[in-house]
């Protein structure tokens, strides 16, 4: 942030007229007040003087506007002034008028122009609205860019802001790459021992820092601190700023003696210099509180921190992150002091602070910078809160742990369906033609991803840019049709609403002890008539043996919650961590009896789904694929697009007789049910056959063939060809890492026979993360007969892979594998469950007789036990 401080030109009169001595006057007046910084008197002499000039002058003068651009430059200046008081409210105000000045009276290209947006964009980040920060920053930066060339200082300072932006959002990389090239800028243009070189040191220390990279934060900061400090001298707010994050990097070292005697140095120098009620003051007791915590002095914490959190609350008002992060830190002091009271308050309070932050900033943001923000507060909902629970099990602890992963069990996934759901409901055609032209782009940039790069036809990264600007441009637009994210905070009370004297539903939670890297497993439960959450401790633990053949996983999963199974008929449950891989619904007590046979056992992403209302789709149409031939000649590849059938058979990925059979009995029993079915087999079941299904309204998917899940840490996996050069999230990376295989997969496998397809032919590998570009709305049921289908990445989030592929593109009910499963015994539940589903069965109800059904036949667990519903409500 710069402070603006000109020698302003006289305005020369250019009509003679008694009044412009007048005005002559009073700009001189002006003038010299202005450049004695009294800035708010020298306004009124500007204001007078502008009120003559333009009774005197056209507004195509180049003088008509220079009295009220001085007025811009006082307003600017007591802008950045208030911002040093702490006053941020008044100094958006100001600082707002100044660049509306500005803009009208210079044009959007001046570099005054450019450097009032500059400041504007620095009083938004001090107030927590990054996205705002953000586009002014970027705007600023294009003038100067353009104005001043690219090793410019001011465009140098454009970087740096825009870089603490985004290192605010969570976007750590984005930050080292903006701030690096500022660095450049500075030590090329001013040299080594320029402030803003050092600043440059010191900002990019902090974002190796948030990478963990604490070495070379250090190393950089170290070398700020010694220039800030000879430069610029020991009492100077940027010397201060340099001790205060070296210290915090001594602190992530473990070093708490050495970051408390940088703090207090840092803390000294603020309280001097700024004042005892500046927000810089704030963060210099908040961070040395945080010392005293980890040394357990924790009275000493509880007193820095009470200082701090108090500035902050009457500076920053009490929305702002940083009050939010206080009362956080605050309620882990009072904890560790054997508070609970207090504690428990202020962890409420820091429940309520997080949530509105979440929802308020994840409005303004596009998709990958939702799941770069989340990441900064992911913890806290996900292991935090059941960790507190856990160890305080007093109701509110309680409520807050189950709101939290109500809250954070698929938010990412809840979020960019809320938006998509608000755009077709109540988007008018620009905003619909943006969203539309997004998902064809999306699409473009994965196939651009797979080709190689002498092969694309147009530039990857280019594409990318593009759309997050479109997609930039859509987040503003919603904000004029609706809020979309005031479905996405559902509470345990919502729930229990809904429930049934006999139901029960449990959100199942894990985090890591203090003391060990070993995960925790609770139950989190709800039913009718209970004044607060319930919660179960498990004795599951990660490295514990899964065997469907014998009670002992029953006994640590689901016997210790026996006593709140009484009456109950319906159990809606939503798994965790490792629980995800494991059928444990079908797991056997003492007399073999299994779960979702005692209890109708509802598996869901989460419980939250009970509190949500669901379109039925009424359409009678169904997609059935089975009996796929997954090896392609030349000649095969060629016709593709001609629907050229051949029943020849051949080797590669085991053609599967029994899907043959399940497919076309499926489709039999569908059709004598007056489905309209698309049965796709042999050579015909392609990848472009699977993807014109995207906006058909089917209500039914069956999918017989084979499937895939690949580890990251597999060399030469299916997605090496799709990772390469594309920058997108762990989620992208992950659905594309999982899928199914069509026909031609196999020749598509092999790399000197991949090179038969032709340009814009899909090649068979369906991945997770090409169905989640579909559009699967109104799809009531997904039957994935294959294997590995319900496995991925496993996160708080829920599983990416298929499961995640198919919820992003609309999709309601899932069944799908977790190991893999032989295809006798999987044709045998395939054709049994649709059998019930024609005969008016429930879905649930149909899964389970079925289940029921093969294990009678197939004793040994692993030929029923296999399959999974997930989401399996009416």
């Amino acid at each position: 942030m710069k402070k603006i401080l000109l020698i302003l030109a006289l305005l020369i009169p250019m009509i003679a007229l008694a009044q412009s001595k007048e005005a002559i006057k009073l700009f001189k007046e002006g003038t010299k007040l202005y450049n004695a910084e009294k800035y708010e008197e020298a306004i009124p002499y500007f204001q007078k003087c502008d009120s003559l000039v333009k009774k005197i002058l056209q507004p195509s003068s180049e003088n008509y506007y220079r009295a009220e651009i001085s007025i811009a430059y006082c307003l600017s200046n007591l802008a950045f002034d208030k911002s040093n008081q702490g006053n941020y409210q008044e100094t958006i105000k100001l600082g707002t008028e100044a660049t509306e000045i500005l803009k009208k009276g210079l044009g959007e290209e001046h570099p005054d122009y450019a450097t009032s947006l500059n400041n504007l964009s620095c009083y938004y980040d001090d107030l927590g609205n990054y996205q705002e920060a953000i586009r002014l920053g970027t705007e600023a930066m294009e003038i100067q860019k353009k104005v001043l060339g690219e090793e410019d200082p001011e465009y140098a300072t454009s970087l740096i802001n825009l870089a603490s932006y985004y290192d605010k959002l969570g976007n750590y990389l984005e930050a080292i790459k903006l701030s690096t090239a500022a660095m450049e800028i500075f030590k090329k243009v001013l040299g080594k021992e320029h402030p803003n070189y050092a600043t440059s040191l010191n900002n990019l220390a902090g974002y190796y820092d948030d990478l963990g990279n604490y070495q070379e934060a250090i190393k950089l900061c170290t070398e700020a601190m010694e220039i800030f400090k000879k430069v610029l001298g020991e009492e100077h707010p940027s010397y201060a700023s340099s001790l205060d994050n070296l210290a915090c990097y001594y602190d992530d070292l473990g070093n708490y003696q050495e970051a408390i005697r940088l703090g207090s140095e840092a803390m000294k120098i603020r309280k001097k210099v700024l004042g005892e009620e500046h927000p810089n003051y704030a963060m210099s007791l908040n961070n040395l509180a945080c010392y005293y915590y980890y040394l357990g002095n924790y009275q000493e914490a509880i007193r820095l921190g009470t200082e701090a959190m108090e500035i902050r609350k009457k500076v920053l008002g009490e929305e702002h992150p940083d009050y939010a992060n206080s009362l956080y830190n605050m309620a882990f002091y009072y904890l560790r002091d054997g508070k609970y009271d207090e504690a428990t308050e202020l962890f409420e309070q820091s429940f309520k602070r997080y949530e509105t932050l979440i929802k308020k900033t994840f409005a303004y943001l596009t998709t990958k910078e939702r799941s770069e923000f989340w990441n900064m507060y992911s913890d806290f909902f996900n292991d935090n809160l059941p960790y507190l629970a856990y160890h305080q099990p007093n109701s509110t602890l309680k409520s807050l742990a189950l709101n939290g992963q109500l809250l954070s069990k698929g938010l990412l996934l809840n979020a960019e369906l809320e938006i998509q759901s608000l755009i077709e409901q109540q988007g008018n055609a620009q905003v619909k033609d943006i969203y539309y032209k997004i998902r064809q782009d999306r699409k473009t940039l994965d196939e651009l991803y797979q080709l190689p790069l002498n092969k694309r036809p147009m530039d990857a990264d280019s594409l990318s840019k593009v759309i997050d600007k479109e997609e930039r441009l859509l987040v503003e637009s919603c904000q004029e049709i609706g809020d979309y994210t005031k479905n996405l905070s559902i509470k345990w009370e919502d729930i229990q609403a809904k429930l049934k004297d006999d139901d029960i539903a449990i959100e199942f939670a894990n985090f890591t002890e203090d003391s060990s890297e070993n995960e925790i497993y609770i139950a989190l439960i709800i039913k009718k008539g209970i004044k607060s959450p319930e919660l179960v401790k498990l004795d599951y633990a990660e490295t514990d043996t899964v065997k469907y053949s014998t009670p002992t996983l029953y006994n640590k999963i689901w016997k210790p919650i026996d006593k709140y199974l009484k009456g109950v008929q319906n159990v809606y449950f939503s798994p965790t961590g490792k629980f995800h891989t494991i059928a444990i619904e079908s797991l056997p007590d003492e007399n073999r009896d299994i779960f979702a046979q005692k209890f109708n056992a509802y598996r869901l992403s989460s419980t939250r789904e009970l509190a949500l209302d669901h379109v039925v789709n009424t359409k009678k149409m169904a997609s059935v694929y089975g009996g796929i031939v997954y090896n392609f000649d030349e000649s095969d590849w060629q016709n593709i697009n001609n629907d050229n059938e051949d029943d020849a058979l051949r080797a590669g990925i085991t053609f599967l007789k029994g899907a043959k059979k399940e497919s076309e009995e499926i489709t039999n029993i569908l059709r004598d049910n007056s489905f309209n079915v698309e049965y796709s087999t042999d050579k015909a079941a392609t990848e472009e056959s699977f993807k014109q299904l995207s906006g058909s309204g089917i209500k039914i998917l069956h999918m017989a063939t084979h499937g895939f899940y690949e580890p990251e840490e597999k060399e030469n996996n299916v997605d090496n060809r799709l990772s390469v050069g594309d920058k997108g999230s762990k989620e992208d990376l992950s659905l594309s890492r999982s899928g199914l295989y069509l026909a031609g997969a196999n020749t598509a496998l092999d790399p000197e026979q991949r090179k038969l397809i032709p340009d814009g032919v899909d090649d068979g590998i369906l991945t997770a993360k090409e169905i989640s570009r579909m559009d699967f709305k109104g799809l009531d049921l997904v039957v994935l007969s294959a294997c590995q289908t319900g496995l991925g990445e496993v996160t708080g989030e829920g599983v990416f892979g298929l499961q995640r592929g198919f919820k992003k593109a609309g999709a309601q009910t899932i069944i799908m594998s977790l190991w893999n499963v032989n295809d006798k015994p999987t044709r045998d539940l395939m054709t049994e469950f649709y059998r019930n589903i024609v005969a008016g069965k429930t879905k649930r109800e149909a899964f389970i007789t079925a289940q029921d059904k093969v294990r009678q036949k197939y004793l040994v667990p692993q030929m029923w036990a296999g399959f999974i519903m997930v989401d399996g409500m009416e």
